[in-house]
């Protein structure tokens, strides 16, 4: 893949300067900040495609422009005096902007810092981070921005057991043991370049995160993971965006090579939406996984899913590939200008014919989720409402060959459960100006592994794992009579509160204060954690740590 993004790049460098069109710089997919644009995007004289995340600004209607979301953000004469200069500054203003004609930069810090008390673990726990935002435009058709932070923190126990199996802080990247009191240090970074030559296409290459549907959890393609490499090309015309995604993975289970760094393996991705009516969004999704080395030779990129119009399960099929297939739906309907309902349906693999009969074949993985949002409860502005359900069968994004699996970074690239679970969720939001209180409720129902083999929770684990799934001549055959939650029962109920408060809107900082009870029973036995943290901290991302 090293030739076509030369040539990419290349070509973006010299069509950057001559402009004609606004520019480009995608907002961030943090839920609360989304959730500003989204209750405006619900209107049904808006016709605009959602399902893909982050959007693009020049297709955002006038209504989602910043100085339309903050206009309650009266333009401020910068006030004389010292003291209240740096308070003008600090609240207002980009810490560094420059503006030269068709070129302009912003330079903002990037902070966490965060205190908080583990009751049941009783220990003090903290964030320390410290980083930096760069954005900017050249001409009108050419953005980029660039984050990267250092970081070390002390998680809460549930948090800390996770990290200190996985070695990866969830959605951020590699920990290493930081001190001997568990606490953990971790860098983190993305980068992106956004060229649109036109109306109709943009083109985005960098080490980002996307998220594919209109709900809190995604079944198709989360931000769940830790951000990988890609080349994105979003194609528009009228009702229907073409969005094309190659990217690299990486499996870290095990250690890197020397010279090669960790296991690699690639992902190509298409999501067709298209708008019928007023009111509905409908999308086609389709992926496939393939591995960069197996044990005869380097396969590499492989050049057949780099068509971007074709079907990628005939080539896999005609090549007589292993490679992991997923094929899925979205679809959204704006039942009224406060009323969304979203759903989505992922298949993995499905035997119908060998399904005729009997139930629960290992082979027939699919997910399914459903969901309500209400903006605007009872008018009362800024105050929302969303109720979701997600179902994930066993086996559900693994594979024969873990390394193909559906994840990424010892995170799956969907649901952060993985499989063979079933969730709801009830959030409630309430944003006025500066100031945002929200409510989590979610309860999980799933089946984790004994000694006795793989159930179909774990994706990382082989198919070929799962117990009594040979015959007698040792020829693997799978299973049937699976089901949602078997294995050893486990429930989670978590509880989240949290309120905070917009210092500048520029890199997002904020002060805030959250709660979080957990409780996970696993056969019987509970382990309840509450935690309270407190801080300042720069919101970029969905931390995704109710799991």
């Amino acid at each position: 893949m090293k030739i076509p993004v030369a040539i990419l790049f290349t070509f973006i460098l010299m069509a950057a300067f001559n402009s004609s069109t606004a520019q480009q710089l995608s907002p961030s997919i943090e839920k609360q900040l989304l959730a500003q644009y989204e209750w405006k995007l619900n209107n049904k004289n808006v016709l605009i495609h959602t399902s893909f995340k982050p959007y693009i600004v020049s297709a955002l209607p006038a209504s989602c422009s910043n100085d339309s979301i903050y206009s309650w953000m009266k333009k401020r004469i910068e006030p004389k005096g010292i003291t209240r200069k740096i308070y003008h500054h600090v609240v207002h203003e980009n810490l560094i902007a420059i503006h030269d004609c068709d070129f302009q930069i912003a330079v903002n810090p990037f902070i966490d810092f965060e205190m908080g008390k583990d009751f049941n673990w009783d220990r003090t726990t903290y964030t320390n981070s410290r980083g930096a935002i760069i954005r900017g435009d050249i001409g009108k058709k050419f953005s980029f921005e660039t984050y990267f932070s250092e970081n070390q923190s002390l998680f809460p126990k549930s948090l800390t057991v996770f990290v200190r199996d996985s070695n990866v802080v969830p959605g951020i990247g590699r920990a290493i043991r930081f001190k001997n009191d568990q606490s953990y240090d971790y860098a983190s970074g993305t980068g992106y370049i956004s060229y649109t030559p036109s109306k109709h296409f943009n083109f985005q290459l960098g080490h980002n995160k996307v998220f594919i549907g209109d709900g809190y959890r995604s079944l198709l393609l989360s931000d769940n993971s830790v951000p990988f490499p890609m080349l994105k090309i979003t194609t528009t015309a009228g009702k229907f965006q073409y969005t094309n995604l190659w990217s690299q993975m990486a499996d870290t289970r095990t250690a890197s090579v020397l010279g090669e760094g960790f296991r690699r393996k690639y992902l190509a991705a298409h999501h067709l939406s298209i708008l019928i009516g007023k009111s509905m969004e409908l999308g086609f999704f389709e992926a496939i996984v393939w591995q960069a080395r197996d044990s005869v030779s380097y396969r590499g990129f492989d050049f057949n899913y780099l068509n971007p119009i074709i079907y990628y399960h005939s080539v896999q099929w005609n090549l007589g590939s292993p490679d992991n297939s997923l094929i899925g739906t979205s679809f959204k309907w704006k039942i009224s200008n406060h009323i969304t309902f979203y759903n989505q349906l992922l298949l993995d693999d499905f035997d119908l014919a060998k399904s005729k009969g009997k139930k629960g074949f290992y082979r027939n993985k699919y997910a399914y989720q459903l969901g309500l949002k209400y903006f605007n409860v009872l008018n009362i502005s800024g105050l929302s409402v969303q109720a979701e359900y997600n179902e994930v069968w066993p086996y559900t994004y693994n594979h024969k060959l873990p390394v193909m699996n559906y994840a990424h970074f010892n995170q799956p690239l969907a649901h952060p459960l993985g499989a063979n679970f079933r969730e709801a969720l009830l959030l409630l939001q309430y944003n006025h100006r500066r100031w945002f209180a929200g409510f989590e409720l979610m309860y999980v129902l799933t089946g984790i592994d004994s000694a006795s083999g793989n159930v179909g929770q774990d994706v990382y684990r082989s198919d070929y794992a799962i117990p009594n799934s040979f015959d007698f001549n040792g020829k693997f055959v799978g299973t049937y009579g699976n089901y949602v939650g078997q294995g050893v029962e486990s429930t989670i109920l978590i509880s989240i509160l949290k309120l905070n408060y917009l210092i500048n809107r520029n890199n997002n900082l904020r002060a805030e204060i959250s709660y979080t009870y957990r409780n996970q029973t696993i056969d019987g036995i509970s382990s309840p954690t509450n935690f309270i943290t407190f801080g300042f901290k720069t919101s970029l991302f969905n931390h995704y740590f109710d799991f």
